[in-house]
């Protein structure tokens, strides 16, 4: 009795099962959760009784109980709604027609009648039709059997379209789900469009609970001049509950046919994702090329607490493979692959961090070095010497190699001790330090070195006071109450000048100096150059937030001061890594007009009266599916060549249901398009369909970036994307993944609260 009127876990199971479930997007702006009756909250899921309520209620023949009137039976957390129903101890039965309805938190049904036989549990409703409570699905079925084992569904229906709206449907003959099996099978299912028969298959299983389920995948389809028709069917292996594996046969009309797959793996200490990619043979490449793959690892183990482990590693059989055929783990623009493996340990006083690390440089480039291995030891927290002044230690070994390089082995020892006295006030922080910077190199070359370039030592000390003030008043702000803050900060930073031009360069490259990038110790990554520097960095940070503490506005402003010039070298090393500009550096953002926002940044060279870098935007922001940015970037010099480029970027919904999203990119330098896109999509309740046009520069990386004329070729193409939401893919399209298709993907540049 008890499980025969309990049927919400089995009806939910069932047509939950039938669908991939609608994200929430779906749900928050097409579906409309129904409302249920007050009594619901009121009743508890362990309550094991069996309660029944009506207008009028006889016994007939001491046998039969019948209850008339705004019947209702409760079951734990379900509720039975009649007009009539009858009860029979002898026969253990209950009966209720005239029309009836189901309600628990997660489904509502509605029937002709209910059927409830309570020696064997098992209950049935006739020309049901049901609907979610809580997401998007909908269907019918001329019975519905519920038992201890299975529940059974005849000709039943599945759509999670709302209602008078047919788009699709899935129709089965027959669908069996067992209690305890986690799957489903249907029998005789055909999908439908517009009630027209799509396929058919003689059966099928799937998931009633969160398990997977081998099958084929949403297939993929585009167009380029490179690859030429682009098809690819994804089939899903599920081989346990924690790993799985997914193979992709992908057809390109002008390349071949190549072999993606995917093995994903999770354990209690242990997680990462491996691909390989393998193409016998490309059709647009020369005999004798050979097969082209590309193979990636990503893994992570968390041993203990403590111990960390983490692998991150890409390999392509040659430097054209992306930009020809394009990966789901890397960007067909990336000029390098990343390679690196790390044992971390944390401790309470000491933090090591052991990796080996190296960069796969695509095209006819110099190699990077690859450090073979580098492992670093730091104190795990300042440790106090005293009420105020604190201590604090890093230290480096690396081994460092590259074949192609004129020193190609060296090994390099570094001692970092500092000092710091620290001062901080919720308006006032100061802090002083020192730091003693100690660097051992051996370095080895083919040529023959000198007793000066074989052994080197340098010993730089570095002396640090940098202090901020955070003031605050209140302000009018176009009529309106606001709170403008001023953040002023000042930094003092000596390091005297040593002859670096005998050390090679292994890690290190210039750092950005935009307003942030002012206040720090070093204007070099890594550990091989130390900028000499005797100067003063004076920068302010002026906000405005309204009444409710959203920042309306953001400007900050700084320079580098030289009270000594720094020397200038020989180094040819680091004859483009110059750190002897006077660097002026701003930063605005401004929310200016309800949706309308204007960012920019520069920096500028005060002693060369060049501008450096330079970029702004304007933005306007809707709803989710408007925008419209325009933005210019400018860059002095990248690999030696001045960039200077402007783009358009839009988002605007036609009407109801269908969405224009375009891009666009243009070379100002060189006066040609870059980067195009421009989309179309149409999205209801139930459906979705999406066509993107490109047009973008084909990236070569055996082309020299000054030569504008091999730079110039284009490469055009489509895709097409088709979903019937809640049925194999996700409901909803976003407009920011939308925007990712071309080169520049959009980005907000602002940090405001909106």
């Amino acid at each position: 009795m008890k499980q025969g009127l309990s049927l919400a876990g089995l009806i939910w199971a069932a047509m939950s099962s039938s669908q991939v479930q609608a994200d929430q997007t779906a749900i928050q702006t097409c579906y409309h959760p129904m409302v249920l009756p007050n009594i619901l909250q009121n009743l508890d899921s362990t309550d094991q009784r069996i309660r029944i309520y009506s207008d009028h209620a006889a016994l007939q023949d001491s046998q039969h109980a019948v209850f008339s009137g705004n019947v209702q039976i409760l079951h734990k957390d379900t509720l039975l709604q009649a007009p009539n129903a009858r009860y029979s101890p002898e026969q253990q039965s209950l009966v209720a027609d005239g029309g009836i309805e189901y309600f628990s938190n997660e489904l509502y049904v509605s029937s002709r009648f209910f059927n409830a036989n309570l020696a064997t549990n098992q209950a049935t409703l006739g020309q049901a039709q049901y609907q979610f409570v809580a997401q998007a699905g909908r269907g019918e079925a001329s019975s519905l059997l519920a038992s201890e084992r299975a529940l059974t569904l005849e000709n039943a229906l599945f759509t999670a379209c709302p209602e008078q709206d047919t788009s699709w449907a899935l129709h089965a003959s027959t669908i069996k789900i067992p209690a305890d099996s986690g799957w489903g099978e249907a029998y005789h299912a055909v999908f439908k469009i517009k009630d027209i028969p799509v396929f058919y298959l003689p059966y099928l299983t799937f998931p009633v609970d969160e398990q997977r389920k081998t099958g084929v995948l949403i297939p993929k389809i585009g167009s380029s001049q490179r690859r030429g028709i682009d098809l690819e069917v994804p089939y899903y292996i599920n081989l346990a509950e924690n790993y799985d594996l997914t193979l992709s046969p992908r057809y390109m009309s002008k390349r071949g046919t190549q072999l993606k797959s995917q093995f994903r793996y999770l354990t209690e200490q242990h997680q990462g994702v491996m691909q390989l990619e393998y193409l016998p043979n490309d059709s647009e490449k020369p005999s004798g090329f050979g097969s082209r793959y590309l193979g990636h690892l990503n893994h992570r183990s968390d041993f203990t607490e403590r111990w960390r482990g983490y692998i991150d590693f890409t390999d392509v059989s040659d430097s054209t493979y992306l930009t020809d055929l394009g990966s789901d783990y890397n960007n067909q623009s990336d000029t390098q692959l990343y390679r690196e493996a790390s044992l971390s340990y944390f401790g309470d006083h000491v933090n090591s961090h052991l990796k080996v690390q190296g960069f796969e440089i695509l095209g006819n480039y110099n190699q990077a070095y690859q450090a073979l291995p580098q492992l670093s030891l730091a104190s795990a927290k300042p440790i106090d010497l005293g009420n105020v002044l604190q201590a604090s230690w890093y230290s480096q070994y690396a081994h460092f190699r590259n074949e192609q390089a004129f020193y190609h082995t060296t090994d390099r020892v570094h001692v970092e001790p500092t000092l710091r006295l620290p001062f901080i006030t919720p308006a006032f922080e100061m802090t002083a330090e020192t730091s003693l910077l100690y660097t051992y190199y051996q370095q080895q070359s083919l040529s023959m070195l000198t007793a000066e370039q074989a052994d080197i030592t340098r010993t730089i000390p570095k002396v640090r006071l940098h202090a901020r003030v955070n003031l605050e008043r209140e302000y009018d702000w176009f009529g309106e109450q606001a709170l403008q803050t001023f953040e002023p900060q000042v930094q003092y930073l000596y390091i005297p000048y040593r002859d670096q031009s005998e050390i090679g360069l292994y890690d290190t490259t210039r750092l950005q100096d935009d307003y942030y990038g002012l206040f720090r110790q070093n204007r070099f990554s890594g550990l091989d150059r130390v900028n000499e520097a005797n100067q003063l960095t004076l920068g302010w940070t002026t906000r405005f937030y309204d009444n409710t503490e959203n920042e309306l506005f953001r400007f900050s402003l700084g320079q580098i001061f030289f009270l000594k010039e720094p020397e200038l070298t020989d180094d040819l090393l680091t004859q483009d890594l110059t750190s002897t500009e006077s660097m002026l550096a701003s930063e605005m953002i401004w929310h200016w007009y309800r949706r309308w926002y204007v960012s920019s940044a520069l920096q500028y060279d005060i002693d060369s009266k060049k501008l450096i870098k330079s970029s702004a935007s304007l933005d306007y922001r809707g709803d989710e599916n408007t925008l419209v940015q325009l933005n210019h970037r400018y860059s002095r010099a990248v690999s030696g060549v001045e960039i200077q480029q402007l783009g358009l970027i839009g988002a605007v919904p036609l009407q109801q249901n269908w969405q224009l999203i375009a891009s666009y990119y243009r070379d100002v330098t060189n006066h040609r398009m870059i980067d195009a896109n421009i989309g179309l999509q149409y999205e209801s309740c139930c459906w979705a369909v999406r066509f993107v046009a490109r047009r973008q520069v084909r990236a070569d990386l055996d082309v020299a970036i000054s030569n504008v004329e091999q730079l110039a070729r284009l490469d055009s193409g489509f895709s097409l994307q088709f979903v019937f939401k809640g049925f194999g893919d996700k409901a909803g399209f976003g407009v920011s993944d939308m925007l990712s298709n071309g080169i520049f993907s959009y980005r907000r540049p602002y940090l405001l609260t909106n």
